[in-house]
Parts: C-alpha cells; sequence; structure tokens
C-alpha cells in the first residue's frame, strides 16, 4: 500500500500563532485561562496541563488562578471584551486574522444597513461570535435551501463562515442574487482552508481510503471528511493514530491521508507511521510510504528555512503603528519595518495594512537579534513598479501621478517610482513658473524606462498634444456654418481675437466684433474671456474657421426710425469732426451726420469752432436713409432763431443763407452750378 499526504495538511498560520503564543503566556505568567478550548483538539490542547484553565464564560474565573484570558482562534463578540475590561482581565487576542476580517466585515455591513446573511453553522462558536457584531441581528443559512426562509429586506449583504465550502457559499449567494437582486458579497472563506479542501479532494479522487486527521468537533475537520466522502472513497476521521481502523485497508493498494487546520504535525506523523506499521505492510511498502512523508517533512523544512532574497507572499498578523508583523511560513513571523514601505504606505500604516491581509516581501536578513526575519515589501513593490512602466511604455499607456518637487530643468512626478518631466514637456506653451505644478495630479506619457540605469523620463505634453488632436478632430467633424458655439478667447491682435472652441482656434476679424466702429479688439474683448460667437464659414481642410459676434447682437438700425422718427430731438455724442460736418452717435452703432451748415445759425468756418469729439449735444433728426445708413442731423434747429434788426439786413441775410445754402450742395454733389448750365452762365 502506498500513502499520500495532501500537500496542505495541518496548522494554518492562524492556529499556529495562537498556539505559541499561548505557549509563551502559559510559560510567562504560569497560568492564564482561555475562554473555550483554543483549538479543536483535545491532544493538542492536553499538552498545556493545567498551565492553560479552559473556561466557557468569564463568570467561571478565579482570579486567585490568573487574571489573564486568552481569546482563541475562533473570537468573540464586542460585549465579551467590554465585560472582560469590566473585570480588570488582562486579555490576550488570539483571533484567527481571517476570522478578525470577517467581524469587521459584518460589522461594516450592518453599519451600512444591510441586512446581513452568514453562510454557516449557527451553532458554531466563530459563527456566534461573528453574528455577536452585528448586534446578533445577522441571519445565518447553512445552505441554498434555507435563502427563502429569510424575511424580506431591502438590501442584503453576505459573508461566508472562515472554513466554509467555497461552493456552498456560491450556490447561497446564487439563491440569494435570485430572490434579492442586488446582493453585497464578501467572499470571507481563509485561503488556508481553501487550500486544505483543494488538496483533499485533489488526494481522494486518486486514491482507494482517505484517513482524515484532527478534531471530531472541528468544522474544517468534518468538512475534509464531507469533500472526502463526496469523491466516493471510503473515509475516516480520527483524532490519533490509536483510532485508526485496520479493517478498512484491506486490499487497499493506495491511502491519502489530509488533516484539518487544527492538526498539529506530531499527531499527522504519528498516524502515518502508524499506517506504516500495520499488518500486511512489507518493507517496500514502508519504504514508499517514508519517502512520501518525508517528502513533505522535507518540504516543510525548506519552507521554514528563510533565506535572504527569498521573494515571498505571506499573511499579516499584527499591525502596528511602525511596524508590521508578518507570517511568512517560518519559525518567527517576519519583521516589516516602515523605512521597508511604500512612503505613502509608512505615513499611515494602520490606513495601508489590515490583519489577515496578503503581501509580497522580500527576505533582507534571515534574522535578527530578537530572532525575526527583517522583510521589505518596497523592494517587491519596485519591482512590480518597474514592470508595470515598462508594459505602460510598451503598449503606450499614459499614467498619472502628482508632481512632488520642482528641479533644476524640470518636475519630480511620483508615479509609483519617481519620473524626471523636464521643463520643455509640462506643457503645449511655454510655462514661466513650474512650481505651480506641485501638489498637482498629472498624465504623461513615458518616454524611457530603464530600470538597470534607474532613469524614468516622462512627457505631459505629448499627452496633452494627443488630446489636442482628439478634440480637433471631433471639432472639425461637427462644426458648420450658421452654428452658435461657446468659446474663451486665447489672444488679441490688431486685426482681431482668436477664439478656442475647444481644441481648434477660430478667428473674430474685428469688422464682425460689433455693428459700431472698433478701433482695436481690446475695445470689446480681452484675453480670457468666454463667448458666444457665430459660425461664419468653415474650411475643414485647413481648419479655420472664421466667427462673428456681432451677429448674435441685434442690429440697432433695424429699430432706427422708430426710435429716432424724423423731426424728433435726441441727445448724442460726438465722435469725429470733418471739414464739412461733424458725426455724432445717436447709440453704439447708429450714427448721424449734422452738416457744417446745420451746426448753426450764424455762417460757421470751421467745425472745430462749434463742437469737438467728446461733447454731447442736442440735435433734431432731419431725414432718415435705413438703407445706406445715413442719418441727417441739426443743431442749428434745436437752438433759437437769432432776432431781426431790420428789413434791409433781412434780405441781406437771406441772400447770405442762399448763397451758403448753393455752396453746401454743390459740396455735397461735388459739381458747381457752372457745371450743370454752362451755356447760360456764358452768355450773361
Amino acid at each position: 500500500m502506498k500513502i499520500v499526504v495532501a500537500e496542505h495538511s495541518g496548522f494554518c498560520f492562524g492556529v499556529k500563532r495562537a498556539i505559541t503564543t499561548s505557549s509563551e503566556l502559559a510559560l510567562a505568567k504560569g497560568r492564564v485561562y482561555s475562554l473555550g478550548p483554543l483549538i479543536h483538539n483535545a491532544r493538542e490542547i492536553a499538552r498545556f496541563g493545567d498551565s492553560i484553565r479552559v473556561v466557557n464564560s468569564l463568570a467561571e474565573i478565579d482570579k486567585e488562578f490568573s487574571d489573564s484570558v486568552i481569546i482563541r482562534t475562533h473570537g468573540v463578540g464586542p460585549k465579551v471584551f467590554a465585560e472582560a475590561e469590566a473585570m480588570g482581565l488582562e486579555v490576550f487576542d488570539l483571533t484567527c486574522p481571517f476570522v478578525k476580517k470577517a467581524q469587521q466585515t459584518a460589522a461594516d455591513m450592518k453599519a451600512d444597513g444591510l441586512q446581513v446573511v452568514i453562510v454557516g453553522d449557527k451553532n458554531h462558536p466563530e459563527v456566534e461570535g461573528i453574528k455577536a457584531w452585528t448586534d446578533d441581528s445577522a441571519i445565518v443559512v447553512s445552505c441554498a435551501e434555507e435563502v427563502g426562509l429569510i424575511p424580506d429586506a431591502d438590501k442584503i449583504g453576505v459573508l461566508a463562515q472562515t472554513t466554509q465550502q467555497k461552493r456552498i457559499f456560491d450556490d447561497v449567494v446564487d439563491a440569494l442574487s435570485q430572490r434579492f437582486g442586488d446582493v453585497v458579497v464578501k467572499n470571507t472563506i481563509c485561503d488556508a482552508t481553501t487550500k486544505r479542501q483543494n488538496a483533499a479532494a485533489a488526494v481522494a479522487a486518486e486514491v482507494d481510503t482517505m484517513v482524515i486527521v484532527g478534531g471530531k468537533n472541528s468544522a474544517n475537520t468534518k468538512k475534509l471528511e464531507q469533500i472526502c466522502q463526496s469523491q466516493g472513497v471510503s473515509t475516516q476521521l480520527v483524532e490519533g493514530a490509536d483510532e485508526l481502523n485496520k479493517a478498512l485497508f484491506g486490499g487497499v493498494i493506495t491511502a491519502g491521508v489530509c488533516a484539518g487546520a487544527s492538526t498539529p504535525e506530531w499527531i499527522i506523523e504519528e498516524v502515518v507511521n502508524n499506517m506504516v506499521e500495520m499488518e500486511k505492510m512489507g518493507e517496500e511498502v514502508v519504504a514508499e510510504v517514508e519517502e512520501s512523508f518525508g517528502d513533505i517533512l522535507e518540504r516543510e523544512e525548506t519552507r521554514r528555512d528563510i533565506r535572504r532574497g527569498s521573494r515571498l507572499k505571506g499573511v499579516v498578523v499584527q499591525v502596528k503603528n511602525d511596524e508590521i508583523l508578518v507570517d511568512i511560513g517560518g519559525k518567527s513571523e517576519g519583521l516589516l519595518q516602515s523605512n521597508q514601505l511604500m512612503p505613502e504606505e509608512a505615513a499611515d500604516i494602520p490606513a495601508h495594512f489590515a490583519v489577515g491581509d496578503e503581501i509580497e516581501v522580500i527576505v533582507l536578513k534571515k534574522e535578527n537579534k530578537e530572532g525575526y526575519p527583517i522583510l521589505s515589501k518596497k523592494m517587491v513593490d519596485q519591482v512590480l513598479v518597474w514592470e508595470k512602466l515598462a508594459a505602460a511604455k510598451e503598449e503606450g499607456t499614459p499614467v498619472t501621478g502628482k508632481v512632488i518637487e520642482v528641479v533644476k530643468g524640470g518636475l519630480l512626478v511620483d508615479v509609483g517610482l519617481r519620473g524626471f518631466v523636464p521643463a520643455s514637456l509640462v506643457d503645449i506653451k511655454f510655462v514661466d513658473d513650474l512650481k505651480e505644478y506641485v501638489g498637482k495630479e498629472v498624465t504623461a506619457k513615458i518616454l524611457e524606462c530603464d530600470r538597470s540605469h534607474n532613469k524614468l523620463l516622462l512627457s505631459i505634453k505629448a499627452v496633452l498634444l494627443e488630446e489636442l488632436k482628439a478634440k480637433k478632430e471631433a471639432l472639425m467633424e461637427e462644426i458648420a456654418e450658421g452654428q452658435t458655439r461657446e468659446g474663451v478667447v486665447s489672444r488679441l491682435t490688431n486685426f482681431g481675437a482668436f477664439i478656442d472652441l475647444g481644441g481648434v482656434d477660430g478667428l473674430l476679424h474685428v469688422s464682425e466684433m460689433a455693428w459700431f466702429r472698433v478701433n482695436h479688439p481690446s475695445d470689446v474683448l480681452k484675453e480670457g474671456d468666454q463667448v458666444n460667437v457665430y459660425v461664419l464659414g468653415v474650411d475643414k481642410e485647413n481648419q479655420k474657421i472664421s466667427l462673428g459676434l456681432k451677429q448674435l447682437i441685434p442690429n440697432p438700425w433695424t429699430l432706427v426710425e422708430e426710435k429716432y422718427p424724423v423731426g424728433s430731438v435726441v441727445q448724442a455724442t460726438v465722435m469725429r469732426t470733418a471739414p464739412f460736418g461733424a458725426f455724432l452717435q445717436l447709440e453704439p452703432g447708429v450714427e448721424g451726420l449734422v452738416h457744417i451748415s446745420q451746426l448753426a445759425h450764424e455762417r460757421v468756418a470751421k467745425t472745430e469752432d462749434v463742437v469737438n469729439p467728446g461733447d454731447e449735444v442736442e440735435v433734431k433728426v432731419l431725414d432718415i436713409d435705413v438703407e445706406n445708413k445715413r442719418i441727417s442731423l441739426s443743431i442749428k434747429e434745436t437752438l433759437p432763431a437769432p432776432v431781426k434788426e431790420e428789413v434791409v439786413e433781412e434780405v441781406e441775410e437771406e441772400e447770405v443763407v442762399e448763397e451758403e445754402a448753393v455752396e453746401t450742395h454743390e459740396e455735397e454733389l461735388g459739381t458747381t452750378l457752372g457745371d450743370i448750365f454752362p451755356d447760360d452762365l456764358k452768355a450773361e
């Protein structure tokens, strides 16, 4: 008969930690209490003798024996801790890290208003402890069929007993989802439990009989028995070698052995050795068994022999403000100090790590003077980051990080590692002060990623150019003549303003800014202004866009006849003067002409003798030509007529006015009466 021992058998790290720590406490204090058996293995507990006394409740504790109590791996509810504190007991919490995580998960779900559902054995102390963290409001189900018994609830959160079979947990989750819709799922099954169950199933599928070693009241051991039986192989569960049923080995060619997480190595070895010594097992069989079990022991010793430079996965078993203890399978937990963490992790260790977390580390030193291996997570993380960044460079994927410092010639950006961005690659345009970037999140392309030379070169500009190109292409596809678009004034020139429409600049010519004359674009706009503009034309081939602003403003000439009827007197502002008169603004965009003959009743030799730019005057509207945008105005008509002294003088004045009117008419026409009637004038 050949014996095959499952690869993952015996103590998990949580149980091993509890047994080791309890032994140290009993030795240091002489005697301690345990609230319930430390583990579900009576033979292992018996080894402690009277140094660890088991009680079922805190009320049973006699301080004359000890005032120290151990909380076993199964954990307890918050009320037990409060009761222990009230009794003045010294508590040593050895709750399995995975159980502790399940307790916190249940408490968080309760706080979030979820109806908590625990998949497990309602009578198991671990499940009772988890339920206690929900104020005992959680509902416990053992299988999918029990989901129908759950009362109606708005929101459901489901988690598992750490030793639960994954198959059963998945079935319950499916049943909950079908009944309640969206369900918050947290798989709290212990990784060590899963490994032992998978290993047991694999061995059971290849052998003729299985031996399960462990406590008969241990939940995880019973599940191993169920798993092996489901493979159709004869199975026996024993707590020790003396319980082996020799009759079950008759005619067996291959036998398998697996053990629960509460089973110490010495009991497994005792069982295997007993199987070797059974009747009908010759020397050849003994040799096979020893080789099989010896390989496992050899692997166990190799696993425990932690070497410098080894890269290992471990589980966090204790978190402090300045360090972490990690179970890496050695004789002692490894020590991970803050200087061997990434900066953001070291700044607040409890915020980044929790008991039960699986992390990867490198062994810096086999052990320090206290016997702890010294570990580094930072070295592993840096290797992983280099690999990640190299892949990002290869794929052309941008990376995001925070600017941490301005250095000579550029910026330092933390993207997991410190990368350098030259000043010329910080932005599309020149950046005068790089300090404004410090503390900001930026996205950059990786130009160089050379781990051997510790060189990481980044470009923010490359990302901005790609974004700009994409924006231009999208804008040019959708923009069309006649649209109204929103934009930002990006720069001003003498002939107009460039408006950023979201990736493409359009030109707003000075002549299209207003219905009135604009001397310079800065009279209307300034850089940074947000404006709505009208699309006059689009040249997609050359990516040019012509814009207008006045098209979105009512043309004041459409209301001129209504606002300034002929004969009305209005206020106006002198804008400019000319030899033949003055131009006055009635409102922005509407100007009229006061001919020099209409400036005053008396003859005016020079326009500036009466008005100058900026003067506010009253004028009378004489005539309106909307089509040609012309208005004739008069100041004279708003003034009192001069008093006539003598008739002779009146005649003379009329002759003068008539002569001036002729002259004015000739000026406006650009011709003389002699040009019109040459023959008549010559005859005279």
